[in-house]
């Protein structure tokens, strides 16, 4: 056979072969320069988009409702324009490979779309309460509303009676939401590199569904709560709410020490405080004979509970279950529609908003730091008022929390315009860090607290978990002088996780005279802490070290609770350890929630886990995920 033979044979037989790959390659290099060109063509549109984009977020930084409807009209048009240019690459979708990338470019359009969507009708939502919320808009005000108030009181009152009309509107931005996670969710960001040209592309990817989906949630825990928030206000009907005043200076599982009580009355958004009280008046009104805590008879010797003493569990709802049980059976008292707890920060950040004032009777209040305590001056003008040891008798002393609060109250309600917003932020924070508490008997309402994390619970939850709990039994005032420090050490080995958390505990503080024949102000004592961790049921306890007494393992609020005792005198420092291992949990991906302990400050929380170290200031319950 000549080689013109065989020439003429392979061309016989590969010819249906070669002619399809060459179609196939000149359709691939056809497509690839006209995707090329076109991509091109549509980066000027993306790139206003992206300025657009910029301005947007700026406005909302600068609190500038107006300028943001302005920016969010522009963006709309500029995703619809790029919308409509990007209709010319839709017959790519159909060819393998490149098809799933113009899908994704068409996906990300519609999500764009939808959320440009949900921003318009937030804005115009929110527009009534812009100047409440801190925003500036230069909208004339609607008929019928209430024209810009002289004071956040009538902006509270014009809330409570129309805020139920914006959750229709929240329902169309829940549905914009929903619509533009279906679109990401379709968007597999394993498909794309991890970075073109130094600029990183699959984290962002999935930074941006994160964040959908995390706004996505806050919406749908904001929409229960703004659609009630006109009920807690007392419209249509008045509200009364008991105030539970704790004293974070004297730790206790839910916050502090239950100190006093008062009543607070809210009618269609106006807020009346009413009478406050010792909680030691309280007491002496409550008869029953019902078994103490076992810490409470073990570490303060009193073998009958005391209301004031009804916090021990570290669940809030569980602890105020205990202690309306029995508050209802005193007779003559009020019977309050929830309760509302706050501990001395909330007093102290409300001051830095307001500045001191003045209590008729009682002397001026401010935060600035006092040199006597190293702490706001309003928390050792309150300690010295209800603690120190007087010749005379001073009868309800406590009760200046009462006159404190409606100062206070007075104060913001008539501040400026420009501190409303900063009021605001105040709750909130109050609200994440626990320092201001709820609990209600109407269910659909705790339920809304809890949705909102505002409820104090301790948590369900599946994977690595951990809750340390203080409770100083009689250990004076001491926690206004300590600090603490959290460290974990997490160890794999063949499939079994052992965990060591050691708490430092420091007080450099010198210590008082606390011999009630000195009369003097005892804050700082030797400190007595009865501690608790709280970790994944089953975890199995291997040992403690720094605990003055046996420690015990018990299961509580379906967690396995390890329970230590120690004691730290001033000018000194404490350490207490626990090793243990963890039940068999799904850490294939290593994820821990550590849930905040009520009435605390930040406390610095430092991880270990596989030679790499973790450090966070815990100020709020975290959810952690280690790698």
């Amino acid at each position: 056979m000549t080689i013109k033979n065989v020439l003429s044979f392979l061309k016989k037989k590969y010819l249906y072969f070669f002619i399809p790959l060459a179609v196939v390659l000149l359709l691939v290099i056809v497509t690839g320069t006209y995707g090329y060109f076109t991509a091109k063509s549509l980066m000027p549109s993306v790139a206003d988009m992206q300025a657009t984009g910029g301005r947007l977020s700026e406005a909302f930084q600068n609190q500038d409702l107006a300028q943001a409807k302005t920016e969010v009209k522009t963006l709309s048009e500029q995703i619809d324009n790029l919308d409509s240019k990007y209709q010319k690459v839709r017959w790519t979708f159909a060819i393998p490979l490149l098809g799933n990338y113009s899908k994704d470019g068409q996906r990300a359009i519609n999500a764009s779309k939808s959320l440009a969507t949900a921003v318009d009708i937030l804005i115009v939502s929110v527009s009534p309460y812009a100047d409440l919320l801190g925003f500036k808009t230069d909208e004339a005000t609607p008929s019928g509303e209430l024209p810009k108030a002289q004071s956040i009181e009538d902006r509270i009152v014009f809330m409570a009676q129309t805020l139920d009309l914006i959750s229709p509107d929240l329902d169309k931005v829940g549905a914009e939401m929903e619509m533009a996670q279906k679109e990401l969710a379709m968007i597999d960001e394993n498909r794309y590199p991890k970075e073109i040209r130094g600029k990183q592309v699959r984290s962002k990817i999935t930074s941006v569904k994160s964040t959908i989906g995390e706004s996505a949630q806050l919406l749908t825990q904001a929409k229960p709560l703004i659609k009630l928030l006109p009920d807690l206000l007392g419209n249509p009907d008045p509200k009364t709410y008991m105030i539970l005043f704790q004293n974070d200076a004297e730790l206790r599982p839910t916050g502090g020490f239950l100190t006093a009580y008062s009543f607070m009355k809210v009618s269609k958004g106006k807020i009346d405080l009413l009478s406050s009280y010792d909680i030691y008046d309280l007491d002496a009104r409550f008869t029953k004979k019902v078994p103490a805590p076992d810490a409470i008879k073990k570490y303060l010797n009193e073998t009958y509970l005391n209301l004031r003493n009804a916090n021990m569990s570290p669940d809030f709802k569980v602890s105020m279950d205990t202690f309306t049980k029995y508050y209802n059976d005193i007779p003559g008292m009020i019977r309050p529609d929830g309760i509302i707890a706050i501990d001395t920060q909330l007093p102290v950040e409300i001051l830095k908003v307001i500045g001191p004032i003045g209590v008729g009777g009682w002397g001026n209040f401010s935060a600035e730091i006092d040199p006597r305590c190293n702490c706001p001056q309003v928390v050792y003008a309150l300690e010295e008022i209800v603690d120190r040891p007087t010749n005379t008798i001073r009868t309800g002393r406590k009760t200046v929390l009462g006159p404190l609060m409606h100062s206070m109250m007075a104060n913001a309600m008539g501040s400026p315009k420009h501190l409303w917003p900063k009021l605001l932020n105040v709750a909130l924070d109050s609200i994440k860090q626990k320092h201001l508490l709820f609990y209600f008997f109407e269910d659909e309402t705790q339920k809304v607290a809890e949705d909102f994390n505002a409820a104090g619970r301790i948590t369900s939850y599946d994977y690595d978990y951990l809750h340390v709990n203080d409770a100083n039994l009689g250990g004076a005032k001491t926690d206004m002088f300590i600090t603490r420090e959290v460290e974990q050490e997490i160890e794999l080995s063949n499939g079994i996780v052992t965990k060591t958390v050691s708490i430092s505990y420091s007080n450099p503080t010198k210590g008082d005279n606390c011999n009630l024949e000195a009369g003097k102000l005892c804050l700082n004592g030797t400190y007595r802490d009865y501690i608790r961790l709280f970790v994944p049921k089953g975890s199995n306890l291997i040992s403690v070290v720094g605990s003055e007494v046996k420690e015990t393992v018990s299961e509580d609020l379906d967690k396995t609770v390890f329970e230590a005792f120690f004691t730290m005198r001033p000018q000194s420092q404490s350490k207490i350890v626990f090793k243990y291992e963890l039940p068999a949990l799904d850490l294939s991906i290593y994820r821990m929630l550590i849930q905040k302990q009520p009435g605390t400050p930040a406390i610095k929380h430092t991880i270990i886990f596989n030679g790499h170290e973790t450090v966070l200031e815990l100020d709020q319950d975290q959810e952690v995920i280690l790698n």
